[in-house]
């Protein structure tokens, strides 16, 4: 159940990714308008560096202070990036991060907390599957109006200040080497949303036109895990074919206790393949006894 009241005096650290091409907006001309979010909410906020060289697409931005502040500042946010997308007609869209050791305290039992929280915010909520890679972070994506999200973010403020995390608790980092192929993972984890967008620029630095060197790989898996990659119906290959744009053959089954999975394309695309192909197995393996 959601809480009934919201002291919104408590302190908390309230951490978002936005994607980088959203960052001016928020951060303005030589700072103007983050410093204005600054002054507005009375939140402490800090923005993560860029890394060009690792592929930075995403941004971590921390929002300190009470319930209050940081409400407003995600107000003030998603209310920036709603006039930058005005045109379009887009809803609005925050990436929470969130301890995986609160997630079900917004899930609740059967799902009741999560659907009231739906309902009572007229938002769009999908929480990631599985932890976000290297860290006991999950994902909350929140789809909606600047206002709508600000009556979610209220909530899920209040949720995160009354359940103290538990045990060793190890936050996602942006910067990680991973987090490229992470984010082609997304669609994976957000099982719903929208289709991935093919302007993921490639580590090579090739355009459409000119797709670069091709380069061939294979991987042999034990039979016992390709099921976890191809998924019901081929659903998962299908997706790792679609984030990676590589093509993948798999060997028909036999006696050997492996089966070989062929991979070529873009020296970006195998690579890109062949990550998704390992996040499916290891997050089989964690299902194992």
């Amino acid at each position: 159940m959601l809480p009934e009241q919201i002291k919104e005096d408590g302190n908390i650290s309230f951490r978002i990714l936005l994607p980088s091409r959203d960052i001016g907006a928020i951060i303005g001309r030589k700072g103007v308008t983050i410093n204005s979010i600054r002054e507005d909410s009375e939140a402490k906020i800090k923005i993560s560096s860029s890394d060009s060289d690792n592929g930075t697409y995403y941004r971590e931005v921390i929002l300190t202070g009470s319930i209050k502040q940081v409400v407003d500042a995600s107000h003030l946010i998603a209310s920036r990036l709603e006039e930058n997308t005005a045109e379009e007609g887009e809803d609005v869209r925050l990436e929470v991060l969130f301890p995986n050791s609160i997630t079900g305290a917004v899930i609740g039992r059967s799902g009741e907390t999560i659907k009231e929280l739906r309902s009572k915010t007229n938002t769009q909520i999908l929480i990631s599957h599985e932890v976000l890679f290297g860290s006991t972070d999950r994902s909350i994506c929140v789809s909606g109006t600047a206002s709508d999200i600000k009556e979610c973010v209220r909530y899920l403020a209040a949720i995160l200040h009354e359940n103290p995390t538990k045990g060793n608790n190890i936050p996602f980092r942006v910067n990680s080497p991973h987090h490229m192929h992470l984010q082609r993972a997304g669609r994976m984890m957000h099982p719903g949303s929208s289709p991935p967008r093919r302007t993921v620029p490639n580590s090579g630095g090739f355009s459409k036109g000119n797709p670069g060197p091709s380069a061939n790989d294979t991987m042999a898996v034990q039979k016992e895990f390709i099921g976890c990659v191809i998924g019901k119906n081929g659903i998962k290959i299908r997706q790792i074919r679609d984030l990676s744009q590589a093509q993948i053959r798999i060997s028909s089954p036999s006696d050997e206790p492996n089966r070989t999975i062929s991979i070529s394309g873009t020296p970006d695309a195998v690579s890109t393949a062949k990550y998704l192909i390992n996040y499916q197995i290891n997050n089989e393996l964690k299902k194992s006894p």
